[in-house]
């Protein structure tokens, strides 16, 4: 099946979509030394993803239900830094600054060929969506970088209360479109075996993924998964996409 039965296409957003312009940990680290900050990026790197994962498990879906998304990234700022800053340092400031800085294009870029294939994509009449697991941030960034017009809607796991893979946010995307559009007539494209591709297959989608390495006890089929949105987009242009 090609993209001719296809009347909906998402994306994800980061590393589908979006790319950082520099790892989140190196602009962590350069931030914090404006503060007094002396250890190293790796340092930063593991205790940063080490944050991350906790608030994640103890506050899902960025504090959604509990606490809101800026004091939860605070917090992930903190335990990223306890005990690595002078007393003097305000680690609320260093917090706003990264917060306020990673919604825009000093932090984030569009992958390459992201503007062609979503071009082609417009010209050829499909709606056009994203679902993110990500914080009410997200129309700001695809704002700054760009790329915001080309879409009908975006969807963020905050704004709707539900993350990738949950079905339920694949159904509330099926409903922003105008005309009725049914699972097998979806597709959604996204870096992550588990969130993206067996999400939205559970769901009733197509997928495909966009990813240089799968990591996966069961593998995407084959001719799902492209290395990157340059060679996705060649294949849409030429017609050779298999779904």
């Amino acid at each position: 099946m090609s993209l001719k039965g296809i009347k909906l296409i998402t994306f994800d957003a980061t590393n589908t979509l979006l790319k950082f312009r520099v790892p989140p940990w190196q602009y962590y680290t350069v931030v914090a030394r404006d503060h007094g900050f002396t250890g190293s990026e790796e340092m930063v790197r593991g205790r940063l993803l080490d944050s991350y994962k906790i608030m994640w498990d103890k506050y899902p879906n960025f504090g959604r239900s509990k606490i809101s998304w800026e004091e939860w990234w605070t917090r992930v700022v903190k335990k990223t830094f306890e005990g690595h800053l002078p007393s003097s340092a305000n680690v609320d400031n260093i917090a706003a600054k990264l917060i306020d800085e990673f919604k825009t294009s000093k932090c984030w870029s569009v992958a390459p060929a992201g503007d062609r294939l979503l071009c082609v994509l417009q010209s050829r009449g499909k709606t056009v969506g994203v679902i993110s697991n990500f914080d009410p941030r997200l129309k700001d960034i695809l704002q700054s970088v760009k790329i915001k017009d080309y879409f009908d809607f975006i969807l963020t796991s905050y704004q709707i209360g539900y993350s990738k893979p949950d079905e339920r946010i694949f159904k509330h995307a099926l409903e922003q479109c105008e005309k009725l559009v049914k699972p097998s007539e979806a597709l959604h494209i996204g870096d992550d075996v588990n969130k993206d591709y067996q999400g939205a297959k559970a769901a009733g989608w197509h997928a495909l993924l966009v990813a240089d390495k799968i990591e996966s006890e069961i593998p995407p089929a084959l001719g799902h998964v492209f290395k990157n949105l340059e060679e996705l987009c060649l294949a849409i242009e030429q017609d050779k996409l298999k779904l």
